[in-house]
């Protein structure tokens, strides 16, 4: 899993997962050799008959520490299902929720406890998934998957679970990430179409401050989440797709130093800024350009002021002069895996997957889709629904894309991706020369 390099493939498979979105919705934050035989409607009906044969002997307690809650865009939705799966359940299976709004501590926590070999009966993965997958603390999901419930997910996605032809947790949430900016500032400056080339981002970015509009939306605090997007992009755009095979490439020093560029037309307040605070600015219509991914759309819609999410379009990363990547490259990965931890208890591993069946239900993964804005590797029950128009523009951006490469964070060891938050605070701040700044993320290898 090392190398996250995609090719039309996979392109093909995100294209079929199209099928998942519908065009408004309430808002709220590899290979298995399966084919893909059989509609989702034949697939679910193999699946309620399989329940009948896992229901549990005595009533099951899951522990799901969830950080889906709070702002979170597929909060409300989840609190939802889980409330109907206790219900449907009630005296059998009760899940019951805790409540993690802090992402990294919850990552940080979830890895000390799976090394630990106390593993969560119920839980997300959205980082760090080799680790994950290799750990042998996960509940083996292969029977399961191999019994018709392989036929609801769109072909290949059960790749990115499957180690030694064994599955180990259920591709869930897809994540790619564009360019979103805002067309009524970027007009405002004199523009009416985003960037193609740094060349051009670096002269937008100039005429936006001439207009007295802050440009990026940048951070350091946290895990540095949206600029570390930024630095995945420029890094593919400098050294190509196959950048993250060589950590000592000259690309990556180049990248730090637009990295560094950049937080000369961000905020004041960028360095030590959070996601909620980075974020905020481009909601506020603040700052023009900001980087994030479909389950952002949710934020964009109810939390945009002044109907900001109208002015908002999407484009993929500005082409680098010189550099080895091409017009078009994408960044994504899987953005969350449903696992359980190993058990010998069979009635809570049964109550486990049938937990994973539930929210993987074709029909529920539209309503989430359409309420969150998220993309799904579980195929739509409603092969006709509309797109909502981002959703829409991403998935025909993909399908265009010549490449899609996993981000900085997904393709690094933790402790180096640990390590970008402070490293680039030291850059921003002259503290740290570009060149020491690589230093210090690879010192962590």
């Amino acid at each position: 899993m090392k190398t996250f390099r995609r090719t039309l493939a996979l392109l093909i498979c995100i294209i079929m997962a199209a099928s998942l979105f519908v065009a408004c919705g309430k808002e709220s934050s590899q290979d298995t050799g399966t084919k893909d035989s059989g509609t989702s409607s034949e697939s679910s009906s193999t699946t309620s008959e399989q329940k009948e044969d896992a229901t549990p002997a005595k009533k099951v307690t899951l522990t799901w520490p969830c950080i889906w809650v709070g702002v979170d865009s597929k909060a409300s939705t989840i609190a939802k299902f889980v409330q109907e799966f206790n219900e449907q359940n009630k005296g059998k299976i009760e899940v019951v929720i805790e409540e993690n709004s802090d992402y990294q501590a919850y990552r940080d926590k979830l890895r000390t406890t799976v090394s630990a070999g106390n593993a969560p009966d119920f839980f997300t993965i959205d980082s760090d998934i080799p680790f994950y997958l290799q750990s042998g603390k996960l509940l083996d999901l292969t029977e399961a998957v191999n019994s018709g419930w392989a036929n609801d997910f769109v072909s290949g996605a059960l790749d990115n679970t499957t180690v030694d032809g064994k599955v180990y947790a259920i591709p869930y949430e897809m994540a790619v990430t564009p360019v979103m900016y805002n067309k009524k500032l970027l007009k405002q400056a004199g523009w009416d179409k985003f960037p193609e080339t740094f060349d051009e981002l670096w002269q937008c970015a100039e005429d936006l401050k001439a207009a007295g509009i802050t440009p990026f939306s940048q951070m350091t605090g946290e895990n540095a989440w949206t600029t570390m997007l930024w630095y995945s992009q420029v890094l593919v755009a400098i050294g190509g797709p196959d950048i993250y095979e060589n950590p000592n490439d000259p690309a990556y020093v180049q990248a730090a130093e637009v990295i560094k560029k950049m937080f000369d037309y961000t905020t004041k307040d960028a360095v030590g800024a959070g996601a909620s605070v980075s974020g905020g600015h481009f909601l506020a219509e603040e700052t023009a350009i900001f980087m994030n991914g479909p389950w952002y759309i949710g934020r964009l819609r109810s939390d945009g002021q002044n109907n900001m999410y109208e002015n908002v379009a999407i484009a993929p990363c500005p082409v680098y002069e010189g550099g080895k990547g091409s017009k078009g490259g994408y960044i994504g990965n899987p953005q969350a895996l449903l696992a359980a931890g190993a058990t010998d208890d069979k009635d809570k591993a049964n109550a486990a997957i049938e937990l994973m069946k539930y929210l993987t239900n074709p029909e529920r993964v539209t309503e989430l889709s359409a309420a969150a804005g998220s993309l799904f590797y579980v195929k739509s029950a409603d092969t006709g629904a509309g797109l909502e128009r981002l959703q829409a523009e991403m998935i025909k951006q993909v399908n265009e894309a010549p490449y899609i490469v996993g981000h900085f964070q997904y393709m690094n060891p933790p402790a180096v991706y640990n390590e970008l938050p402070m490293a680039l605070s030291g850059l921003v701040l002259g503290e740290l020369t570009p060149e020491q700044f690589v230093e210090q993320l690879n010192s962590k290898r």
